[in-house]
């Protein structure tokens, strides 16, 4: 009784949570529900639904193409979030200067992940022109590279969509990275100066220990939005070729949108759900996530 007279008093208070539970429960806990149902049916978008249980689970598991398209994931991953990780924090270090008009370069670095995936595509498809006076390969020409063949060759194709994703989201990565930087107390690093330290053994021996919850985060973040990319491939080369930009995230819009098969698109998306939260685990584990660092 001494519970429901609580809650009496204080039912006016719930009135301003309400709003967000509504919010979860219709845009989360709904959707996450019917995502599930979804994959136990097959669905065409219209028509009636057809309970297949866990068949959808299976044929997923038994097709080709989405084994090369979760490769195709994994490889663009590891492609990304170790020089992502290392060049965001080097342009961090850069722009984390006292120095006149510092704002404009972290503006002008920080402008590609405000800028429409679109327009960066248009941008980069017309640097990887295969053609000898394309951007691209006339500046490697420079140095006597010959001309690649970039976005229309098997092998070349998942790295330089690679290359797209790791100079649209540089910016995003160095603001987190400044933060990280400017939290580091001025106090320590002087201390270390005075006992003689060097900048080099500053910065390695003192501020990069102490950025190891950012480092965690950064590479968490990093990993799970490289498994969920779609945007470069869909605008950049459509899957090809010969399905070596395929992901996994291009494989279920290919299953849903372009085949009406809904409810396998659901079961691909659960099992992306699975891998990305596995890895996000094991991160946290091997990494030394722990709330005490916070």
């Amino acid at each position: 009784m001494t519970g429901l007279n609580s809650l009496k008093k204080q039912w006016t208070w719930y009135l301003f949570i309400a709003p967000n539970v509504l919010l979860f429960l219709v845009f989360t806990a709904f959707t996450w529900g019917f995502l599930l149902f979804l994959s136990l049916n097959d669905w065409s978008l219209i028509g009636a639904r057809t309970f297949v249980g866990f068949q959808n689970y299976s044929r997923a598991l038994a097709d080709e193409l989405f084994w090369i398209a979760l490769g195709n994931t994994a490889l663009y991953s590891i492609m990304v979030v170790v020089p992502i990780t290392a060049l965001s924090l080097c342009l961090a270090v850069l722009v984390n200067q006292r120095i006149p008009f510092i704002g404009v370069f972290r503006s002008a670095y920080y402008l590609p992940v405000v800028t429409s995936i679109s327009v960066i595509a248009i941008i980069w498809a017309f640097t990887f022109v295969p053609r000898p006076d394309g951007p691209l390969n006339y500046i490697i020409g420079l140095v006597g590279i010959p001309a690649q063949d970039w976005l229309i060759d098997p092998n070349q194709a998942l790295p330089s969509v690679a290359m797209m994703g790791i100079w649209s989201s540089l910016g995003y990565y160095m603001i987190l990275w400044l933060a990280g930087l400017q939290s580091v107390p001025e106090e320590v690093e002087e201390a270390a100066r005075m006992d003689g330290a060097g900048r080099w053994a500053v910065f390695w021996y003192v501020t990069l220990p102490m950025l190891k919850p950012t480092t965690i985060f950064i590479v968490m973040i990093a990993t799970i939005g490289a498994l969920q990319v779609f945007g470069a491939a869909y605008m950049l080369t459509g899957g090809g070729p010969i399905h070596a930009t395929t992901t996994i995230v291009y494989y279920i819009w290919l299953a849903a949108f372009m085949t009406y098969k809904m409810g396998y698109g659901a079961a691909v998306s659960l099992l992306l759900f699975a891998i990305v939260l596995s890895i996000a685990l094991l991160q946290r584990r091997f990494l030394g996530w722990t709330e005490e660092i916070y």
